[in-house]
């Protein structure tokens, strides 16, 4: 199955021809706006940076205002390790990123903030660029089930009952794996739905395609989150509390949770529904795993497996405040996080918990 693009064909669609970097190449711009995420966007455009002698895979030197690290030129935040930063090079736009965080707080800058960009070595992230180089297929007939093609699984490990919860691909994405994803969820007879990516607005737009989806959001059994992916943010966190409150406050369902892939967003939050009933790590780590299996055939014995998989230990461990989280530990330390940051009471954590069991 052919699921990798080619490095030089994405080089080719980011920068229009590959040019070879000048030993010295430099920018100098601001930043001009902050998104709800903490990214920070640049007065830069792309043309500008590759007529410049920048290259998507470069690794260069940054200050931002008086913020100094060194950044991989990416094309997506998954290009990067869970916590590190990157340049994100869009056909239009140049952004300065945390993968997973708030980059605006972590570096303290505001639009208007001097942005220097430097290159420090050409090509120098090249052979980890390429390994992350995945792209799912939308043919239907190279994946083994529906419920592949549609990332579509139940919950079942630690105290959850199986049947209870499921998590999908976006019924609402409007794509070739959207149709799979309602199907399944109207066959699993589901009641509520968690949309973690999504606005009623731009959720609506699929409401044609995706009829049965439409009628759980004019019943109110659709909670709207629009979250972002800047794990551990103030944002994030209040996206957070009110996903959490909406299984508290609604017994008696069988729920859905989805963001667009079904990866990112959704397994961090069923990352914690699954510390909260005590499955382990190995079992919450497997499941996060199962989305890179099922959209681009990402196996244990595959390089890209340990770096993507490092993504759980990553969370909880931030969690705990940098200590190292264990089995013995992990349910605690959750509960303690939602308590304590995310704003949360020891009776709604217990809620959520009895609605999933």
């Amino acid at each position: 199955m052919k699921r990798f693009r080619n490095l030089f064909t994405v080089l080719f669609l980011l920068t229009g021809s590959l040019i070879f970097a000048a030993e010295k190449a430099s920018v100098q711009t601001e930043i001009t706006e902050i998104d709800v995420h903490g990214n920070a966007y640049l007065a830069v455009k792309a043309k500008q940076m590759v007529t410049r002698g920048f290259s998507a895979s470069d690794i260069v030197n940054i200050t931002a205002g008086d913020f100094k690290f060194s950044a991989p030129i990416v094309k997506d935040y998954s290009d990067v390790n869970t916590g590190e930063f990157l340049l994100r090079m869009e056909p239009e736009t140049i952004s300065l990123a945390i993968n997973f965080g708030n980059f605006a707080q972590t570096a303290n800058v505001k639009p208007g903030s001097k942005v220097t960009i430097t290159l420090k070595k050409q090509y120098g992230y090249l052979i980890d660029y390429q390994t992350r180089m995945l792209k799912p297929s939308d043919d239907r007939n190279q994946f083994e089930s529906d419920e592949v093609f549609a990332n579509f699984r139940p919950l079942k490990n630690g105290k959850i009952k199986e049947g209870k919860i499921f998590r999908s691909y976006s019924p609402v994405r409007g794509d070739a794996r959207s149709p799979y994803a309602v199907k399944l969820a109207e066959k699993n007879k589901v009641t509520a739905v968690i949309a973690l990516g999504d606005t009623v607005e731009t959720a609506s737009a699929s409401f044609k395609a995706a009829p049965y989806y439409k009628k759980l959001s004019d019943s109110n059994k659709v909670c709207y989150i629009n979250m972002g992916s800047s794990f551990g943010g103030e944002d994030f966190n209040e996206k957070l509390k009110a996903t959490l409150l909406f299984i508290a406050e609604n017994p008696g369902e069988t729920y859905l949770i989805h963001g667009k892939d079904g990866k990112n967003r959704t397994g961090y939050v069923t990352a914690v529904l699954l510390a909260l009933n005590g499955a382990t790590l190995e079992e919450i780590t497997d499941d996060y795993m199962q989305s890179y299996k099922n959209l681009y055939n990402v196996k244990k014995n595959f390089q890209q497996y340990e770096i993507f998989a490092n993504t759980i230990p990553f969370i909880f461990t931030n969690m705990n405040g940098g200590k190292k989280v264990t089995d013995k530990n992990l349910a605690g330390v959750v509960e303690s996080y939602l308590i304590k940051t995310v704003g949360l009471t020891k009776d709604q954590i217990e809620a959520v918990c009895k609605n999933l069991q």
